[in-house]
């Protein structure tokens, strides 16, 4: 139930007038360790979007996850601030878990530099790491917004 729960609250929202959609990678502080996303965010009002993506995660040499996650970001031009919560399916019998975080950003018109830190709720090796990254969005680069 509460699966179904975070999954509702996840991907609850209201219409998508104008996304912006992008592509990000990241190196994660783990040893070989890196994620990559794909998602849209929309304004959500002043000063505030609401991202969502699909994940994948490398966290060390033997695990790995898929996720869906939710980004609350507030803006303070050009920079901002997002929590990041998310759900995880886990490889190696680890099954489902989530995974929390925060991440700083510095954004121009088609890409966004960032930092930040995730962990999982699932116990192994490296389940924590800090990361920089960078995101590129797709829908103000090709003139679509």
């Amino acid at each position: 139930m509460q699966k179904y729960l975070l999954l509702l609250i996840l991907f609850s929202g209201s219409t998508v007038a104008n996304p912006n959609f992008y592509m990000s990678a990241n190196a994660l502080s783990n040893e070989g360790s890196y994620s990559v996303q794909y998602g849209f965010s929309y304004s959500a009002g002043p000063g505030i979007d609401i991202g969502y993506d699909v994940d994948y995660t490398q966290w060390n040499k033997d695990i790995h996850s898929f996720g869906m996650n939710v980004k609350p970001v507030f803006r303070m031009q050009p920079f901002y601030v997002a929590p990041v919560i998310g759900i995880n399916y886990f490889n190696d019998d680890i099954d489902w878990g989530y995974s929390v975080g925060a991440e700083l950003g510095y954004e121009t018109e088609q890409a966004t530099f960032k930092v930040g830190y995730k962990e999982s709720s699932e116990d192994f090796a490296n389940n924590d790491a800090f990361y920089f990254g960078v995101a590129v969005h797709f829908a103000t680069a090709m003139g679509f917004n």
